[in-house]
Formats: C-alpha cells, sequence, structure tokens
C-alpha cells in the first residue's frame, strides 16, 4: 500500500496572492502583556478562522516576563509559544526596543505587534524591524516621528482639514 502523502496548504500565503501581496504574516511576536496581547491573539485568531478557515493558521510568540509567568498570564497560554524576556520595569522588556527586535530576530517571526503602551509609539521599534526584514504592525517610524510632535501633528491634522481647535500656531485664521 502507498503511504499517505499529506497535503500541506499556505492558507495564509495564497490570501495574500490572491490579493496581489507578496509579504504574508505567518508568525507574530506579541511584544506586550496583559488584556493588550490577549485581545490581540483572540482577535486574529478569530479573523483567521472567518476569513481563512483556520484558527491556527497564524503562530503566536508571545514576550513573557517572570511576573508574567508566574501570575499564569492568559495571554502566554493562548500563544503557540513563549519567550521568557527579563522581568521589572517595562524597559526591561516590553519598552526596550533593543529587547524585541533581537527576540523577532531569534524567533524568526514576519511581524511584531506592539499593543499600545510600552514601546508601541516609539520610532525607533519600526525603523529598526525594517532594517531587518521585519514587518512593524502599526504606524511607519516617520509618521510616529511626526504624530509624537503636537506642534507638527498639529499642523499635519489642519493641513489634512481636521476640525482642530485653535491654537496660536493655527494658519489660515480661526478655522
Amino acid at each position: 500500500e502507498p503511504a499517505a502523502t499529506e497535503v500541506v496548504t499556505d492558507v495564509v500565503g495564497d490570501f495574500v496572492k490572491q490579493r496581489g501581496g507578496n509579504l504574508p504574516i505567518r508568525k507574530i511576536l506579541i511584544a506586550n502583556n496583559g488584556m493588550a496581547a490577549t485581545k490581540s491573539i483572540l482577535s486574529i485568531r478569530q479573523w483567521a478562522y472567518m476569513t481563512l478557515g483556520d484558527e491556527k493558521a497564524i503562530k503566536f510568540v508571545a514576550m513573557a516576563t517572570p511576573e508574567d509567568l508566574n501570575a499564569n498570564a492568559e495571554f502566554i497560554r493562548l500563544a503557540d509559544s513563549f519567550v521568557e524576556v527579563p522581568g521589572g520595569s517595562n524597559k526591561n522588556n516590553y519598552a526596550n526596543v533593543d529587547v524585541i527586535i533581537e527576540t523577532a530576530v531569534r524567533e524568526g517571526v514576519d511581524a511584531v505587534w506592539p499593543g499600545w503602551g510600552h514601546a508601541s509609539e516609539n520610532p525607533n521599534l519600526p525603523n529598526g524591524l525594517a532594517e531587518k526584514g521585519i514587518k512593524f504592525i502599526g504606524p511607519k517610524g516617520p509618521v510616529m516621528y511626526v504624530l509624537g510632535d503636537k506642534i507638527a501633528a498639529n499642523i499635519l491634522a489642519q493641513t489634512a482639514k481636521v476640525p482642530s481647535i485653535p491654537w496660536s500656531g493655527s494658519f489660515g485664521g480661526e478655522n
């Protein structure tokens, strides 16, 4: 009897290719903890099930501090695997751009999801990941630089005709 052959399909790759893309995201580093990490994994798994028919089509690697591990945090159990990172202040882990980039490279992920807070608003993260060929799930570095500068962000909003409260740097009069 011939051995059964397993047919392996790449649902993520096929999905991306059908839409004209060429960079499928099959493995994501979750560079956050708590509710942010839990919600991201659950949301992406739901999307994968509803869109691709396979909730496990995208793999998750969670960064986890000793404190997260001791708490038996839900996001760690939801992830496919985890990487222990230094504990203590977030400057040692979730806000540490170098730790995130090194972990992403070592784990061979396609993308990093930073969540909110921590390193999510640090333009060095998307810039550093881009240098390594890893996608950042969020805005590009230059956008973060502009939006992180309150004056530049106001000017950008006004230029885009977003209703804004008049301030000393407003142009064009009252509106």
